[in-house]
């Protein structure tokens, strides 16, 4: 038997975070774990509850969803976060994706694109592509332009490189696969070892890294 993908939930309106739980509690691959009203709760019950996959509000009172997801991630880094968000460019998104987040719902679209998220997010994809991809991408650029670029610390074949530079253009894998000629089987050998190079649980989180080191641009 397939394993259950554990879910963890947390927003603070309580009407939501249930709509939430009876969506995902018909699929029969989810289990959700828990629902926390706060983010000092989310942490908590994370690290007791140990799931697969938080869904969690980006604006909460107290604690909030920033904050949390850095402290979820910090303990547990295997633990993906997907951020219910109202704005897709804000200074609180960039400072989730800055927390390890592995992407983004839109709140009003939440019960429509939960399900997908959540299994998306669980074999560490990304919840973004194409022109929001390029967009988050050259915010996150701009935010380092204005401070210190971290160093690389990740040594990358070229090969390595044009594979991550066309995941940074929001291209799904057949795509990247045909654009390189390579076999899916390949692709994901060198989606595993970048993954590993530099420590990362998704493919969002290993781009923004390769970013902030300068070892890939944005695309134009």
């Amino acid at each position: 038997m397939t394993a259950s993908i554990r879910v963890l939930i947390a927003d603070d309106h309580q009407l939501v975070a249930q709509a939430l739980r009876d969506v995902l509690s018909h699929e029969p691959d989810f289990e959700v774990v828990g629902v926390a009203y706060n983010g000092e709760s989310a942490v908590r019950d994370a690290a007791r509850l140990q799931p697969d996959v938080v869904l969690m509000d980006i604006q909460m009172p107290g604690r909030d969803g920033v904050a949390a997801t850095r402290a979820i991630r910090a303990a547990r880094p295997e633990t993906k976060v997907i951020m219910l968000t109202a704005a897709e460019r804000s200074r609180a998104v960039l400072d989730a994706v800055e927390a390890g987040a592995s992407g983004f719902i839109q709140k009003e679209n939440a019960l429509e694109a939960v399900i997908g998220a959540v299994r998306a997010a669980y074999q560490g994809e990304m919840l973004l592509s194409g022109e929001r991809l390029r967009r988050l991408l050259a915010d996150l650029r701009e935010r380092q332009r204005r401070g210190d670029g971290a160093t690389p610390s990740v040594r990358l074949t070229d090969r390595e490189r044009e594979v991550l530079q066309e995941l940074a253009a929001g291209h799904d894998t057949a795509t990247i696969a045909e654009k390189l000629v390579i076999s899916p089987h390949t692709l994901r050998t060198h989606f595993q070892n970048i993954m590993h190079k530099f420590n990362a649980h998704s493919k969002l989180e290993v781009v923004t890294l390769a970013l902030r080191q300068g070892l890939i641009d944005v695309p134009r």
